[in-house]
């Protein structure tokens, strides 16, 4: 069997397997967080208690802002960073999230801790398209 038989061989048992992977990956919702971004969003929205500073309480209030609103941001928002400081491990580490809602840009400012998340700061202004 020559070389190139053998790679389209590989190639085609390569994608079927991959597509199995993937399918059945989807069936039970196993997500593949891989890149900065996904593993620190991810490891946000599993700590179980996240707490709130006052100015935070209070912008969610002003804008209607609930707790699915900001599960779906910490799926879908980039952390920037450049404006993190992510070198401190004692007590937390500080994250930039930046993400969109609807017609809203939202900038939220989260200490990741080892057994919560606080929100300290969470700015939020309309988006101008």
């Amino acid at each position: 069997m020559n070389l190139a038989k053998r790679s389209l061989y590989f190639l085609v048992g390569m994608s079927i397997g991959t597509v199995i992977v993937l399918f059945i990956a989807k069936q039970k919702k196993i997500e593949f967080p891989y890149g900065p971004d996904a593993r620190t969003l991810k490891s946000i929205r599993v700590k179980e208690q996240r707490f709130f500073s006052e100015q935070a309480q209070q912008m969610l209030r002003t804008y209607q802002l609930d707790s699915l609103k900001i599960d779906y941001l910490l799926r879908a928002s980039d952390v920037d960073f450049s404006k993190s400081d992510t070198n401190v491990k004692i007590p937390c580490q500080t994250y930039q999230v930046n993400g969109e809602l609807k017609d809203l840009l939202v900038s939220m400012l989260i200490e990741r801790c080892d057994s919560f998340a606080m929100f300290k700061e969470i700015y939020i202004q309309k988006n101008e398209k």
